[in-house]
């Protein structure tokens, strides 16, 4: 017997695909508690529904052999049992930290199968190479001004890409921080769902998200504060639309840590002189 591993707030027919391969599999369902004590901020998504009716809904249409609620603790705490050797974890964030975290150290063997599904971040962070002669810095000060960004990006409420800015300017000073939301709140995706999901990677579409960067640029308009000569710092490289307003903005840096699936603004960038810096992680002192 194969054990499945997956965290599904939400049924969706690549998880129904994937049953139909493994018909005498036991599905161990990760718990809505389980997910957040991994990823706190799954308390937001709005969408989800109850693990135990996720649990009702699969064996009433007979797609596994079994089905029951991923507890080591009272299952099998040290993984010992001859039933718990071989695991098929659906590779995503949730379900990986589980697996990492209980099975892996027990030593039993661990596939891990890319479903697509709302939850597998590996698909929305799957970057494409930057340009090759763009400019790389290790300094501990450009680390710093792009952790503060990245600290921004716990603040956004979009479960899908959270993303941060903060804006320095010539004399290092920090002009603004922001992080991307939703208009006309911040709970528009949750509510109505979110109309980006309607086109496919790389396409452009409808979205009611305010991206970090504009952010920052709207924050310092707002306080009478130039952009002119500034640095702007982002957890991840920017979209073609804010290219456009990091331009007229005077901004004439843009520091990133992580590559972006479109990168048509890398282009513009280029075209307006705006100086490209990838940061990677420096040395200690």
């Amino acid at each position: 017997m194969v054990n499945l591993l997956a965290y599904i707030p939400v049924l969706n027919q690549r998880h129904l695909d994937w049953f139909k391969n493994y018909p005498e599999g036991h599905l161990h369902l990760i718990s809505q508690k389980l997910a957040e004590a991994f990823v706190p901020r799954l308390s937001r998504n709005m969408v989800a529904i109850e693990t135990e009716m996720v649990a009702r809904m699969i064996r009433s249409e007979g797609l596994v052999q079994d089905i029951s609620l991923f507890w080591p603790d009272h299952n099998d705490p040290a993984c010992e049992s001859i039933w718990w050797n071989s695991w098929v974890v659906a590779n995503e964030d949730v379900s990986c930290l589980v697996a990492e975290k209980y099975l892996i150290p027990s030593g039993v063997g661990c596939r891990f199968q890319t479903i697509w599904a709302r939850w597998d971040m590996s698909a929305v962070h799957r970057e494409q190479p930057i340009m090759a002669d763009v400019t790389v810095s290790q300094s501990v000060v450009d680390n710093q001004f792009v952790v503060l960004a990245e600290r921004e990006t716990v603040k956004s409420p979009d479960w899908w890409r959270q993303i941060g800015a903060v804006l320095i300017g010539p004399n290092g000073q920090v002009l603004a921080k922001a992080h991307n939301t939703h208009f006309p709140n911040e709970y528009e995706t949750y509510i109505f769902g979110d109309p980006r999901l309607n086109v496919d990677a790389g396409e452009k579409g409808k979205y009611c998200s305010l991206h970090a960067e504009r952010a920052v640029i709207a924050l310092c308009a707002s306080k009478g504060l130039s952009t002119r000569g500034a640095s702007l710092y982002v957890s991840t490289f920017p979209c073609e639309d804010c290219a456009r307003e990091i331009v007229f903005a005077g901004i004439s840096k843009v520091f990133f840590r992580q590559g972006y699936s479109v990168l048509d603004a890398q282009e513009i960038l280029r075209a307006n002189s705006v100086t490209i810096v990838q940061i990677v992680t420096s040395e200690p002192a």
